[in-house]
C-alpha cells in the first residue's frame, strides 16, 4: 500500500510508460523506512519547466531549472540571434520531456541502491 502511495506522486513527473515498471520495482522493497526515502526525492516539475520555457525560454532558465546549466549559458548567450528564438521553441518539447527522464533516472538509480 505505502510503495503505490509513493509511486502515485510520480505520476505526470516520469515518463507514462516508465511509471509502472517503477512502482512494481517499488513494490519489490520490503523495508518501509527505504520505500518512504523514496518519497523524500526532490523530483522536478514538467509544469514548471514549461512555465519557464514559456516566459524565460529565450534566456535559457528552462535549461538551469532542468539542471543543464552549459545549455543554458549557452541559450542564454545565443537569444541575441534568431537562433535563440528557434532554440527557445525547439525546448518547449525538450525540456518537457527531459524533465520526466530525469526524474526517471534518479529514482531508477535509488531503485538500484536498494538492489531492486
Amino acid at each position: 500500500m505505502e510503495a503505490s502511495l509513493v509511486a502515485s506522486n510520480w505520476d505526470g513527473k516520469v515518463p507514462q510508460e516508465s511509471l509502472e515498471l517503477l512502482k512494481a520495482r517499488l513494490a519489490k522493497i520490503e523495508d518501509k523506512q527505504k520505500i518512504a526515502s523514496f518519497g523524500m526525492l526532490q523530483l522536478k516539475s514538467p509544469v514548471i519547466g514549461l512555465i519557464l520555457g514559456f516566459i524565460f525560454g529565450g534566456l535559457g532558465v528552462d535549461r538551469y531549472y532542468k539542471g543543464d546549466i552549459g545549455l543554458g549559458i549557452a541559450k542564454f548567450l545565443s537569444c541575441f540571434i534568431l537562433l535563440g528564438l528557434i532554440w527557445t521553441i525547439v525546448d518547449f518539447f525538450l525540456v518537457w520531456k527531459g524533465i520526466k527522464r530525469d526524474n526517471f533516472e534518479k529514482i531508477n538509480n535509488q531503485l538500484l541502491l536498494c538492489n531492486v
